[in-house]
């Protein structure tokens, strides 16, 4: 008995494969016959026609399908299949057709207005269809009304009658004889970048089963392995291959750039105590990427929008018009607000508001619309008119323009000027990033520490990371650096850390959201450069060659030798490798920092619940047959539906499956 119930189940397996949801253009009106099913089709927005809609004015509701290759595959969707009646031609020679709705008697007809409705009768002339074969495919007209045509309404979108010319809806007949085409899905490429030294460029597969090909430039395509090491500029090309189906061709651009020269930076004010007079500021928007340039002469006067590039938390505004704000002198006023005023240049012209959403410029400091108050929000530091608190120096991205606006348009913050200089105030690690090599520096901002170890400690904060060498004491992972400490920059080849440090100490606050470790599944970038990383499930026994495999793309990175690398584990197994990323020379490298042994994790499900309702029973097996039929595990496990715990899915598990639901056990 079982074993005739699991062939009745592979039987119903091979008779899925025949299953009828695949529909092909009427292109003549011979391939209207009775008793055929049909939809309709508006080809331009992909859209099917679904249920019929039973508001007031009743419509085909519009159903999403996907056409390859001139096949639209329905199953899984909602759309409508429309059942053919019998054909008849009226006097003047039109051929017209009763399209029943489902197997029942609902017949598709016209009502009034652009109403598209069903009667239970095929009688009335409003449930008959007049076909006509126009460049669009087969269309239908009311035999009621012959100013009413069935169309695609893209506005709303629907499908109804209409008079007046919307988007043609046209015929498509099911044909279970014809196979949806097969794809492969393209591969992914990083995108196309800028860098300095070298780039590690990791192709994605996303069809399972395929594979890889790239080609560099215009050479020839060969087998993807491994990450591909760029050190020029360089067009990679890739596809995947699938038997004798390849995908569409995906290309990226990586270009090869000298180090960054800043000849005229700027860094983002994040403390008010940056504000001090004389120094330099301009006005930006970060998410557009744009800063304040010279303020309009129109009737409504504003900044104009100059475009910037961010990069590392510095902006270099050399060869750029954005403006430069002159801070006056800061004042408290009686609210406790410290109010500064900002000239434009070096003359008298002092940034003000008049009316409205103006910025303009007065030729005195004394008004209050020329005063401005400073103060920190999470977007940076930016400023309010003291003549009126309403007006708040924002960016409108749909003009683009900088104003004083008091709806809520885009945050326009301060960023300074960098001056370099022996013991100025550094807030961020971009700042202490910046500076030149052999330039000692304060750090009055919060780092936070992501590993020590031998003397090394590595710290973190939301502009990039950086590393201190020659560290005295004990330091814990998420601890903060109290502010004030002193120390020297110096880079290796690209690699910034700090020398010569002085003052450090740990405060009470932790920030280990910041501090914690990343999983590394791929080769990393140039941006992670000190970053504080760890490789899951390495085992010790590829140690002694010092890589690292990576197992989700099966790249591999190098395992540094430096001083603060720890021995390899005591024990034999598989570990997780704690680290920093680091440069040596045009190379970067994985620096151990600890071990911690891998636990593997335990496995969620049940064997056998293949569609995830929380039971083993006959619902299981239908998904598991198309499973098996389409490779898509859309709304299924794959794990569970291992049934014979081979780690494959194939017959043999729908085979199990139904044993165990006969006999109530595993068959192990």
């Amino acid at each position: 008995m079982k074993r005739v119930f699991s062939l009745f189940a592979i039987s119903l397996l091979t008779m899925s494969a025949w299953s009828a949801n695949t529909y092909v253009k009427v292109t003549s009106i011979d391939q209207l016959e009775e008793g055929t099913k049909y939809i309709l089709v508006n080809e331009e927005a992909s859209s099917a026609m679904g249920a019929i809609s039973s508001t007031s004015t009743p419509y085909g509701t519009s159903v999403a399908v996907t056409i390859q290759n001139g096949i639209i595959d329905i199953e899984g969707t909602d759309v409508v299949e429309l059942f053919s009646g019998e054909g008849s031609d009226d006097v003047l020679g039109n051929h017209t057709w009763t399209f029943n709705i489902g197997e029942g008697s609902h017949y598709m007809c016209w009502t009034s207005g652009n109403s598209l409705n069903t009667v239970n009768s095929s009688a009335p002339e409003n449930a008959m269809w007049i076909a006509t074969l126009t460049d669009d495919g087969v269309v239908l007209t009311n035999k009621a009304d012959n100013t009413r045509k069935l169309q695609y309404n893209a506005g709303s979108p629907r499908f109804a009658c209409y008079t007046s010319s919307q988007k043609p809806a046209v015929l498509y007949v099911e044909d279970a004889n014809v196979t949806p085409p097969v794809t492969v899905a393209a591969p992914t490429l990083p995108e196309s970048q800028e860098f300095e030294n070298s780039l590690s460029v990791i192709i994605t597969n996303n069809e399972e089963g395929a594979d890889l090909m790239y080609a560099l430039n215009d050479g020839e395509f060969t087998e993807y392995t491994e990450a591909l090491t760029i050190t020029e500029t360089t067009t990679v090309r890739a596809k995947a291959v699938k038997g004798d189906v390849e995908s569409e061709e995906v290309t990226a651009t990586y270009t090869k750039v000298g180090p960054v020269v800043y000849i005229n930076p700027y860094v983002k004010v994040t403390s008010i105590d940056q504000l001090e007079v004389g120094k330099k500021y301009i006005l930006v928007n970060e998410e557009a990427s744009s800063a304040m340039g010279a303020i309009s002469s129109t009737s409504t006067p504003y900044g104009t929008s100059v475009a910037v590039t961010i990069k590392n938390g510095i902006i270099d505004i050399d060869g750029t018009d954005v403006v430069e704000l002159f801070s006056g002198e800061g004042s408290d006023d009686a609210l406790g607000h410290t109010t500064w005023t900002f000239n434009i240049g070096e003359g008298s012209h002092y940034m003000c508001w008049t009316s409205g959403n103006s910025l303009n410029t007065v030729n005195s400091s004394a008004p209050n619309n020329a005063m401005w108050i400073a103060t920190l929000t999470d977007d940076g530091v930016v400023l309010t008119n003291k003549a009126d608190d309403t007006r708040k120096l924002q960016y409108n991205a749909g003009s683009p323009r900088f104003a004083c606006y008091t709806s809520s348009q885009k945050p326009a913050a301060l960023y300074v000027e960098y001056v370099s200089q022996e013991d100025e105030a550094i807030t961020t690690l971009s700042q202490a990033n910046a500076l030149e090599d052999d330039e000692e520096f304060t750090f009055n901002g919060d780092a936070v520490v992501t590993a020590f170890k031998n003397g090394y400690l590595f710290l973190r904060d939301e502009s990039g990371y950086g590393m201190i060498s020659g560290v005295e004491g004990t330091f814990a992972n998420s601890q903060v650096l109290n502010q004030g400490w002193n120390a020297t920059k110096t880079s290796n080849d690209g690699w910034v850390w700090y020398t010569d440090a002085a003052g450090l100490s740990t405060s009470d606050e932790t920030n280990a959201e910041l501090a914690a470790a990343q999983k590394l599944t791929a080769f990393p970038d140039e941006s992670m450069i000190n970053a504080y990383v760890y490789v899951e499930k390495v085992n010790k026994g590829f140690l002694p060659i010092r890589v690292l495999p990576l197992r989700d793309d099966n790249t591999s990175i190098t395992i540094a030798s430096y001083p603060w690398a720890v021995n390899q584990p005591a024990t034999s197994g598989d570990w997780n490798a704690y680290g920093v990323i680091v440069k040596n020379g045009g190379t970067l490298e994985f620096a151990l920092v600890a071990w911690e042994k891998y636990v593997e994790p335990q496995p969620e499900g049940l064997r056998g619940d293949v569609n995830m309702d929380g039971a083993v029973d006959i619902k299981d097996v239908t998904p598991l047959i198309d499973y098996l039929l389409s490779q898509d595990p859309t709304g299924i496990s794959p794990e569970n539906a291992d049934c014979n715990l081979d780690d494959n899915v194939t017959i043999i598990d729908l085979t199990a499956l139904i044993d165990r639901l006969l006999s109530g056990n595993w068959a192990d």
